[in-house]
């Protein structure tokens, strides 16, 4: 196992180089199996380290430069439960991208799979990384990767335009992480995040609160959260569909996980106590967030930007989780993020399906002529319930161990935010299904937004759906649901929380110093009933929300208002302008109103 954690970086940074240097001599066929190979690989190996690191994180130094004393002067991994679960679900998807466009997408005379790749080493490493300076280069280079993938399709405006405007955002949030990072060196001389860590201790001065917010607000652009999201559906809305698959099912969490790691291995004791400021923000953004990704994602009819705006909702979601901290919290969020991941990749490759067969992502344009994909409706209308929690999606486990982390008004609220973010969401979701597959009411009004000009991704025809497009997404489904039923998952689940959470541990594991990698966690007890309940009121309340849509000239007016949400939020709507520099500004207003609040928190 000497340099088996390496491996899942270098052998598709490898695959990639060799792609890229010989393609022009190499047929399409040859092409795509050298990278669903490298990707199949990566699963494997990936899922062999969740295996050995469950007992003990798995350290590994490159050119075995260990630790001297205090002073750490390599670059190493460290490998715990919840990385290795994210590098497992990015082996996956990337697998599902590339058998999805294998022989069939345009792929940009092939740079496509040595991009995948890319990205796909890019964020095993940047899952496995100890280094804050190399998580900030995975990141980096993971959007390198996706700003090209993003405008892949050159021929066309609007793809080269979403991608214009992800990286201006994306690479004003990386100035302010790379800022933030400049600042903490100076302070500690260090880069290693456990030795980070060790030298701040319970340091909480502005020059800490200063390098904090600015390493935080670059990952919260990453992730998509309220008011730096408004990169994201423009990137969402041309990129093509394994593309979308890896933005939303999890570069936005991992920006999220960068946070996590960030504030619990380097600022765990600088901010510990019951006052933290750190997250009675994320409690504030992230219920924001939800509710304004949800109505937004109710408001919009192309249907990528459907699903681009409910993976800003569910973002806030896991961002609340963060707020409220506790282990049962953190166990929640990752295997919310899981189950999402599967979701809104299932959701994603059945969006690409009806660009396939109908040469559309309108769904004025759609209308009715759906009727005859009776499969692909039954994977739409589960993805819907998969969004709402509904049981048995791990998407319910995850809403069931957040909501039970703490009670009182805090309970309260987390039930409620994921209550209307379910219902918002997956209201858009089963209106599309209403409307598209089953031809009820009428096409919905006009939307300027849905009528951008989108070539199908695939060139040739086909009268019946090839197995390879419908494969990905009935197996992204079917993950949604069968990771409710692994054995023991809850307490799985609260391991990994608190292995993730533990700075004292971490740190002992950099410096091989003896601990207890097998910590003792109790069993959390779902409470099935509560989840059956919570989930069947959320998709009820979402059906009843399209219908409302779809059937609106058919209720009393006086009934009628939550059906004009499509198109009362015409001025919330205008803020997606389409101009970095907008973009630009509004997460500027972000970073100042963050900054203002943890230090009047301080």
């Amino acid at each position: 196992m000497t340099t088996a954690p390496a491996l899942p970086v270098a052998v598709p940074m490898l695959c990639a180089a060799f792609l890229a240097a010989v393609r022009k001599w190499l047929p399409r066929f040859f092409i795509d199996l050298v990278a669903v190979l490298a990707a199949l690989f990566n699963l494997v190996l990936c899922l062999w380290l969740l295996h050995v690191s469950w007992s003990k994180s798995i350290v590994y130094w490159f050119g075995n430069w260990f630790p001297r004393g205090h002073m750490v002067v390599g670059i190493g991994f460290v490998i715990d439960p919840m990385g290795a679960t994210l590098a497992v679900v990015a082996a996956f998807l990337t697998l599902l991208g590339l058998i999805y466009s294998s022989n069939s997408m345009e792929s940009g005379k092939n740079h496509y799979q040595p991009l995948m790749l890319i990205f796909l080493a890019a964020m095993t490493g940047f899952c496995f990384t100890a280094d804050l300076f190399n998580l900030f280069v995975f990141f980096e280079l993971m959007s390198t990767a996706a700003f090209a993938l993003c405008g892949l399709k050159t021929e066309e405006p609007s793809p080269l335009q979403g991608a214009f405007n992800f990286a201006v955002t994306n690479t004003v949030g990386a100035f302010f992480t790379l800022t933030g990072i400049g600042i903490l060196y100076g302070a500690t001389g260090a880069l290693n995040m456990a030795q980070m860590g060790m030298l701040l201790g319970q340091r909480h001065d502005s020059l800490v609160l200063v390098a904090c917010l600015l390493i935080i607000t670059g990952f919260l652009i990453k992730a998509a959260v309220f008011p730096f999201h408004f990169w994201l559906p423009d990137a969402h809305s041309v990129a093509p569909t394994p593309v979308c698959v890896l933005f939303s099912g999890l570069m936005v969490e991992l920006g999220l996980f960068a946070i996590l790691r960030v504030t619990s291995v380097i600022f765990g004791s600088s901010f510990a106590g019951a006052h933290d400021p750190l997250r009675s923000s994320f409690l504030v953004l992230g219920g924001t967030t939800a509710v304004w990704g949800g109505m937004m994602s109710f408001a919009e009819h192309h249907l990528k930007r459907v699903l681009a705006f409910s993976t800003i909702s569910h973002s806030g979601l896991m961002l609340f989780a963060m707020g409220v901290g506790t282990p049962k919290a953190i166990a929640g969020w990752l295997i919310y993020a899981c189950g999402h991941a599967a979701v809104k990749s299932g959701l994603f490759f059945t969006a690409g399906i009806l660009l396939h067969r109908l040469r559309t992502m309108s769904e004025p344009a759609l209308f009715a002529r759906g009727k005859g994909l009776k499969f692909t409706a039954v994977l739409w209308f589960l993805g819907g319930c998969g969004l709402a929690a509904l049981p048995p999606f791990a998407t319910s486990i995850g809403e069931d161990m957040v909501s039970q982390a703490k009670h009182g008004s805090l309970e309260l609220a987390c039930t409620a935010f994921f209550l209307v973010s379910g219902i918002l969401t997956g209201g858009a979701v089963f209106r599309v299904f209403m409307r598209v597959f089953c031809g009820w009411g009428d096409r919905g009004p006009s939307d300027r937004a849905a009528q951008v000009d989108e070539l199908p991704e695939m060139s040739e025809e086909h009268r019946t759906i090839p197995f390879r497009i419908f494969a990905p997404a009935a197996a992204c489904v079917l993950a949604g649901i069968g990771l409710a039923f692994l054995p023991r998952l809850d307490s799985m689940l609260l391991h990994a929380a608190k292995r993730v959470l533990d700075q004292a541990g971490y740190i002992a594991t950099v410096y091989a110093a003896p601990q207890n990698a097998g910590m003792a966690v109790g069993h959390h007890g779902l409470k099935i009933g509560t989840m059956i309940a919570h989930g069947f009121i959320a998709v009820v309340c979402a059906w009843l929300l399209a219908s409302w849509a779809v059937f609106h000239r058919s209720i009393p007016r006086r009934l009628r208002w939550p059906s004009h949400l499509e198109g009362s939020l015409r001025w919330a709507r205008q803020l997606q302008s389409g101009q970095p520099a907008d973009y630009v500004a509004w997460a500027m207003a972000g970073v100042a109103a963050l900054g203002g609040a943890l230090f009047l928190m301080k």
